[in-house]
C-alpha cells in the first residue's frame, strides 16, 4: 500500500529575507562604532541610488546613464530649499525629491521616445549637457558660489515635540534606514502591481505588449519619472549625510557607478542593487589600498558576472538558496 505523499511546498516564506534584514539593520548600532554605523549608511544611500537605475533597467528594460542627473538635482533641491526658502529638514527633503521628478518629466519624456542604443546615447547626452550648463556659472542661483557646497550648519529632524540632530551618529544611521526602507517598500508596491506586471510585459516583448492595448511609450515615461524620484531622495539624503553638494553628481560617470552596482547585484531585484554597491564600496575600499586604478579590477569582474551570471550575483546566489530550501522542505535530496 503505498504513503499518502505530503503535500508540496510551492516556494519558500518570502518574508525570511526582509525580516533577517530588519533585526539586522536594527541591531547594527550595538555591534559597530560610529564610523562604521555611517559606512553602512553610505551605503543603504548609495544602493537606493542604484536601485534607481535597477527599476528602468531591470524592471523597465531601458539602460540608462541619466540616473546621476536626478541625484544631483535632489541634491540642489535641497540646497534651494535651504538656502533660498529656509525650509526644514522634511521640507528640504520633499523639495529635492520633486525637483528630481519635475526634472525628470521634460527629460524622460525625451529619453522614452528612443529605443536600445539610442536611449542610452540620449541619456549620456542629457547628462553631459546639463553638466555643461550647470557649470557654466550662469546658475548659481542653484549651483552657489563655488562648485562644491557645504552646509554650514547640522541638520535636525524635527518629529512632534522632539528634535533630532544629525550630529549622533546613531540619528544619522536610523534616519536614513527608515526612508531606504520606506523607499524600498514603495518600489516594491510599484514593480507588483499592475503597472508594474505591465512593465515587466514591455520588457519581455514590446510589440505584443502595444497590441493589447498598453500605452508603451507612457509607461516607460511613469517609470522613469519614478525611479528618479528614488535618486532624488538618495540625493537628499547623501546631502543630509555628507553635508555637501558638489556638481560632479551631476556627471554621467557616476550614473556608471549605479550601473555596475545593479549589475554584478541583480538588476531585476529590489535587493540585487544593494547587495551590488555594499560589494562595490567595501572592495573599492580595501583595493584602493593596493591599486590606483582599482576601477580596472572592477571592470574585469563585470565582464565574467555578464558572462557567467547575467542574472547577477544576489539574484542567482537568492535563486539557488530558494531551490535548496523548497527542497529541503519537500524531503527531497539535497545538494
Amino acid at each position: 500500500m503505498n504513503a499518502t505523499p505530503l503535500p508540496l511546498v510551492s516556494s519558500a516564506p518570502t518574508w525570511i529575507g526582509p525580516a533577517a534584514l530588519a533585526v539586522a539593520g536594527l541591531a547594527a548600532p550595538f555591534a559597530m562604532v560610529d564610523y562604521q554605523l555611517i559606512f553602512v549608511a553610505e551605503i543603504l544611500i548609495w544602493g537606493l541610488f542604484a536601485l534607481s537605475f535597477g527599476l528602468v533597467y531591470g524592471f523597465g528594460g531601458m539602460l540608462s546613464f541619466a540616473q546621476a542627473l536626478y541625484f544631483g538635482a535632489g541634491c540642489y533641491g535641497f540646497n534651494l530649499a535651504t538656502f533660498k526658502y529656509a525650509l526644514g529638514t522634511w521640507g528640504a527633503l520633499a523639495s529635492g525629491v520633486a525637483a528630481a521628478m519635475l526634472f525628470a518629466i521634460p527629460t524622460g519624456y525625451i529619453a522614452t521616445r528612443v529605443r536600445q542604443h539610442h536611449f542610452l546615447i540620449v541619456t549620456v547626452i542629457l547628462s553631459v549637457l546639463t553638466s555643461a550648463v550647470l557649470t557654466s556659472g550662469h546658475w548659481r542661483w542653484i549651483a552657489g558660489p563655488y562648485v562644491t557646497r557645504s552646509l554650514p550648519f547640522v541638520p535636525a529632524v524635527p518629529l512632534g515635540p522632539f528634535e533630532f540632530s544629525f550630529g549622533d551618529e546613531i540619528v544619522a544611521y536610523y534616519f536614513t534606514i527608515a526612508l531606504v526602507a520606506l523607499a524600498v517598500a514603495l518600489a516594491w508596491r510599484v514593480v507588483s502591481s499592475p503597472f508594474g506586471r505591465a512593465l515587466r510585459a514591455i520588457g519581455d516583448n514590446e510589440q505584443r505588449s502595444a497590441l493589447i492595448g498598453l500605452n508603451v511609450n507612457f509607461l516607460r515615461w511613469m517609470m522613469f519619472v519614478f525611479a528618479a524620484g528614488v535618486a532624488g531622495l538618495a540625493g537628499t539624503l547623501y546631502t543630509l549625510l555628507a553635508r555637501y553638494t558638489n556638481l560632479e553628481f551631476f556627471e554621467w560617470t557616476y550614473s556608471g557607478k549605479a550601473v555596475v552596482a545593479a549589475i554584478l547585484g541583480g538588476a531585476s531585484s529590489l535587493a540585487g542593487p544593494f547587495a551590488g554597491m555594499a560589494f562595490y564600496l567595501v572592495m573599492a575600499e580595501h583595493l584602493s589600498r593596493y591599486f590606483q586604478q582599482f576601477t580596472i579590477v572592477f571592470g574585469v569582474l563585470l565582464l565574467i558576472v555578464i558572462r557567467f551570471t547575467p542574472d547577477g550575483l544576489y539574484v542567482t546566489v537568492a535563486r539557488r538558496l530558494r531551490e535548496e530550501l523548497n527542497r529541503r522542505l519537500r524531503g527531497g535530496p539535497t545538494l
